[in-house]
C-alpha cells in the first residue's frame, strides 16, 4: 500500500465514523432521552465494526480477521504498556502544554466510570476496530513498501489525524484542540511497535484495551 491510498482509506474511515453519528439527529428532541445517548456511542462502535468485517469480506480481505498467535511475552508487554501509557501521558501533557502542572499528574482511582455502555465501547469495542483497521490493515500493507519505522509512522499520524475533534469547528460551545491526536499518536507508534516485533494484532489489541480501561478508571 502506498501513502497516498493509506490516506485516503483513513479519510473515508474518518468519514464513515462522522456519518455514523448523525442518526441521532434523525431522531426528534422529545424522543432523544437520557439513556439513548448514554448508549450512542455503543451503538456507533458496534456500526463501525460491522461495517468495517463487511468491507474486509467484500474486498476479500477475511484474513485480516485472524488472530494468529504471537509469544506470550508479548502478552504481558501489552498489558502493562497499555496501563503504563496513561501515567507516561502527564509527561507528554507537560510536553504539550509547556507548563508543569501538579494536575497533569493527579490520579482519582474510580470504578464508577466504567458503569456505562458507552465506557463497555470504548474499551472492548473501539481497541478491536481501531487495531483492526489501523495497524493489521494500513500498517500491515504499508510495511510492504516502507520501511517499519517510516509505515509506523504513518499509520500512527492516520491513527491520530480521526482523533482530530473537527466537529468542535462548526459549534462555538466546543473548544478545538489537538490533544487527543497528540495522545493517540503516542499511543499508535507503541500499539504499531507491538504488532510489527510480534506478527500479532493480538498484543495491540490488549495494549489498546488497557490504554483505554486505565484512562477510564485515573
Amino acid at each position: 500500500m502506498k501513502l497516498q491510498k493509506a490516506i485516503f482509506l483513513s479519510i473515508l474511515y474518518y468519514a464513515f465514523l462522522v456519518l455514523v453519528e448523525l442518526w441521532i439527529l434523525l431522531i426528534p428532541r422529545e424522543m432523544t432521552s437520557l439513556e439513548l445517548l448514554k448508549t450512542s456511542h455503543l451503538i456507533n462502535s458496534v456500526a463501525t465494526l460491522i461495517f468495517l468485517l463487511f468491507i474486509f469480506k467484500l474486498i476479500k480481505q477475511t484474513d485480516l480477521l485472524k488472530l494468529k498467535k504471537a509469544d506470550s511475552k508479548y502478552y504481558l508487554i501489552a498489558l502493562t504498556l497499555g496501563i503504563g501509557f496513561v501515567f507516561f501521558q502527564s509527561i507528554l501533557n507537560v510536553i504539550y502544554h509547556q507548563e508543569t502542572s501538579s494536575e497533569f499528574f493527579d490520579y482519582d482511582f474510580t470504578l464508577e466510570r466504567l458503569i456505562s455502555m458507552n465506557a463497555i465501547a470504548s474499551i472492548m469495542i473501539v481497541p478491536v476496530t481501531e487495531e483492526l483497521f489501523f495497524r493489521k490493515y494500513i500498517l500491515g500493507n504499508l510495511i510492504e513498501n516502507y520501511k517499519p519505522l517510516i509505515a509506523i509512522i504513518i499509520s500512527s499520524l492516520l491513527f491520530a489525524f480521526i482523533h482530530i475533534p473537527f466537529a468542535a469547528l462548526f459549534f462555538e460551545n466546543f473548544d478545538f484542540s489537538l490533544h487527543q491526536a497528540y495522545i493517540a499518536l503516542f499511543g499508535g507508534i507503541i500499539s504499531g511497535v507491538l504488532f510489527y516485533k510480534s506478527k500479532s494484532i493480538i498484543p495491540s489489541i490488549i495494549f489498546h484495551v488497557f490504554w483505554n480501561l486505565t484512562s477510564f478508571v485515573f
